[in-house]
């Protein structure tokens, strides 16, 4: 950077400047832990060498490939584990051109050090230290030469580092120091937008709490410009309450636009001669400002790249919708720390009570602002009034939509620069798209689940397992993709009756349900369609206590209501509208199941079932026999033959007597347990097998429906019973044997007078 460096050199050497540099600055070893300083004329010739730390081998052969190749490197660069860097140097009185160099190893880098702004730091420190060689055999101004012995303290502090609002402060102090009997304040101004903000004043006395004021582009006319108070305050260009006299404003450029500006407010009328040793002492610390300007802008632009990677990376290795969020305000935290940041999300993400979010609603702001930023998908800015802070809404911007508003809060009333709105645009689309790729990720995850649960539906509808186990695989999947409460299928009887499937869970089986359920299952039947209810008990038409959230899906099948399913939680809106397009498809998909299902074990049960009595068939009662024989220990069988049933329908015909037989089954149904096995033998002989019942219990159960037939049947008819046993030490067991000796005692209890039952003990005593 041409014109740097300023000053009486004269016949100063530069390696013994440097030299002096290197032994007074002790703090370069904070720096680095090994590094190599240099100097070099303009053919590149190494002109002095200074290692700091400890020369190491490998920065010993970077130096020796530097020395013979220094104009053929494009700088900075790294090479064998070191890192190298070069800038410029021109120096006036005795005019010399030549360039400063560093080698340092790449350790140190990756620890955020940063040779650049070191070597633009240390360049002026040599400036400075030419400076004090000077001041040493000259007459100056003791505050001088205590500021410049300051500045050159603060440099080395700094590590070289040169930061804006430090060198800045000092840089002030110096000015307002040097001339104060005629200086009232120094401020320095930094440019945002079309208007430069107040950063820095001299005197920290001047205002007891932060302030700011203006200074506008328009008052820049030149280089160096005198203004009196009157002429600024009626053209409204300097915002500033202090009593003064005049200002100079003294613009500092970079590429022909506006960086900073050093504001000089006079107390009184100044001599030309004093306003112009102002202007030139002024234009002395303007070099080191812009490149404190410049290396600021270095570093924010450095820390906006990485925080931009960090945060897309992070974005783009997580799915987790909190994560996403969490990333993005640190992000925010990090590069804004005085900001406040809150998330206006627009659906209600699962995330870390502890970040700042909230849900997004119309209303809830009163001024619009955040509304129109969502609506408009633009940035909108909210300006609060002179005292009070002021707030950014940025639109978290997906492709597809937009998922909610970053809010930024300052904690004063600082106006918030094109580029800075550039970053946070730039960080609230990258937060747009990862929560929409977050949400696409979590959609596709659903819909991958909801494929698999319906395939897993369908094998096992095709599996060929009785309805029972269906419907209890059913509420189990759904149990369990809802987290719901209740499951219930319910069929729709021809006389208006409600019948719940076995499956279904254990709610749907009580009589409080079936009164509960009989308005929902009108709704179902007249309209045959879906009903999603959020509350039912706010709603009033289907409240089914104690349960709030109710999805209800008709079973259609050709066009034909068959029943419907109905799902519960207890707590309001816990169903989603997703949970409620799946049940449809679910049920969609097996209710055709269900109904051959259904038709099938109803075609089984008329094969194994007499058509009159709705007992068992003859061939469905040997086969039962045959397997309790092979695993049960013992059973009685009883047969049964009504006595004078030719009488009774002589008598009364053969409807009556039909319909005597159908009573008799009805009584022995109520007289056995639910594995016994009641059977029509033939004609008017019924028979009942009792497993694992030894021929005590058998004779108390055939006595007891003996006495029920000849007390409940109308007309009146009595039976006979012949009873026979087995068990597994017989020496003979078979089912002929058992029908025979059944048989004979049948026959025994007919012959002895009827209306009684004979067992095989009474049959051996005969």
């Amino acid at each position: 950077m041409n014109q740097l460096i300023h000053g009486r050199v004269n016949s100063i050497d530069v390696s013994k400047l440097l030299r002096i540099s290197v032994t007074d600055s002790i703090s370069i070893e904070k720096c680095f832990q090994s590094a190599v300083l240099f100097l070099a004329d303009q053919d590149g010739k190494l002109i002095t060498i200074r290692e700091v730390g400890g020369l190491k081998t490998n920065m010993i052969e970077v130096l020796y490939k530097l020395k013979d190749s220094m104009l053929e490197k494009d700088f900075p660069y790294e090479t064998n584990g070191c890192y190298v860097d070069v800038i410029n140097i021109e120096l006036q009185e005795p005019v010399w051109t030549g360039f400063l160099g560093l080698i340092a190893t790449t350790n140190d880098i990756e620890k955020g050090v940063s040779i650049k702004s070191f070597l633009e730091g240390f360049r002026y420190s040599l400036y400075l230290s030419s400076q004090i060689l000077i001041y040493q055999n000259e007459l100056v101004s003791k505050s001088l030469n205590e500021a410049t012995n300051s500045l050159h303290s603060l440099l080395k502090e700094e590590k070289y580092v040169i930061k804006l609002t430090v060198i800045g402060r000092l840089l002030l102090e110096l000015v307002k120091n040097t001339f104060d009997r005629s200086i009232q304040e120094v401020l320095l101004f930094e440019k945002v937008d079309d208007q430069l903000l107040s950063l820095i004043y001299s005197s920290a006395v001047v205002h007891e709490t932060p302030f700011q004021c203006y200074l506008y582009e328009q008052a820049i006319q030149s280089d160096w410009q005198t203004y009196n108070k009157d002429e600024l305050v009626e053209k409204e260009w300097l915002s500033y309450q202090l009593e003064y006299a005049s200002a100079v404003i003294a613009p500092v450029y970079h590429e022909g636009e506006v960086t900073t500006a050093i504001v000089v407010l006079l107390k009184n009328e100044i001599e030309k001669v004093e306003l112009k040793q102002i202007h030139s002492f002024v234009n002395e610390v303007k070099p080191l400002l812009l490149q404190a300007y410049l290396n600021e802008r270095t570093i924010i632009e450095q820390k906006r790249k990485s925080l931009l990677l960090q945060v897309t990376k992070k974005f783009h290795s997580s799915m987790d919708v909190g994560e996403v969020l969490g990333e993005m305000i640190n992000a925010m935290e990090e590069m804004y720390s005085s900001f406040t940041v809150k998330l206006l999300l627009s659906r209600d993400w699962k995330v870390n009570e502890d970040l700042p979010v909230q849900q997004f609603y119309y209303g809830m702001d009163s001024s619009g602002v955040a509304e129109s930023a969502f609506l408009t998908g633009k940035i909108e800015i909210e300006d609060r009034g002179k005292d009070q802070s002021s707030r950014l809404y940025a639109p978290l911007r997906g492709k597809q939509g937009i998922y909610g508003v970053m809010e930024i809060e300052t904690t004063n009333t600082l106006t918030f620069p094109k580029h800075e709105i550039e970053f946070i645009e730039t960080l609230a689309d990258i937060g747009g798209n990862a929560l929409e790729n977050a949400e696409l990720y979590q959609q596709s995850q659903n819909l991958i689940n909801d494929l698999q649960l319906i395939n897993q539906t369908s094998h096992q509808l095709n599996s060929n397992l009785k309805l029972s186990d269906t419907i209890r695989f059913m509420t189990d999947q759904i149990l369990r993709s809802f987290s719901a409460n209740e499951v219930g299928y319910i069929m729709f009887a021809s006389n208006g009756e409600l019948h719940v499937l076995e499956g279904s869970t254990g709610f749907y089986f009580t009589e409080k349900a079936q009164i509960q359920l009989a308005t929902l299952s009108k709704k179902i039947k007249k309209e045959k369609e879906s009903l999603f209810v959020g509350d039912a008990k706010a709603d009033g038409i289907y409240d089914i206590d104690p349960y709030q959230s109710l999805l209800a899906v008709p079973m259609v099948q050709s066009g034909e209501l068959k029943g419907m399913v109905v799902v519960l939680h207890k707590h309001p809106y816990h169903f989603t509208f997703e949970n409620f397009k799946l049940l449809q498809s679910l049920i969609h998909h097996s209710t055709l199941a269900f109904t051959n299902s259904i038709l099938h074990e109803e075609l089984e049960r008329l094969v194994i079932t007499d058509h009159l009595t709705r007992l068992f068939s003859r061939n469905y009662l040997d086969q039962k026999i045959q397997e309790s024989m092979f695993i049960d220990a013992y059973g009685s069988f009883i047969l049964i033959d009504i006595d004078n049933f030719k009488m009774i329908n002589d008598t009364y015909g053969h409807q009556v007597g039909d319909d005597i037989i159908i009573q008799v089954a009805n009584v022995i149904k109520k007289s056995i347990r639910d594995n016994d096995i009641a059977a029509r033998w033939g004609g008017e002989e019924l028979a009942i097998y009792l497993p694992k019942v030894d021929m005590k219990t058998g004779k108390k159960i055939a006595e007891r429906i003996v006495k029920s037939v000849a007390f409940e049947t109308s007309p009146r008819v009595t039976i006979s019973c012949g009873i026979s046993y087995w068990d597994k030490n017989a020496d003979q067991k078979s089912l002929k044997l058992l029908f025979n000796i059944a048989d004979e005692c049948l026959y025994l209890a007919k012959k002895s007078g009827k209306n009684q039952m004979i067992d095989q003990s009474q049959l051996r005593e005969e």
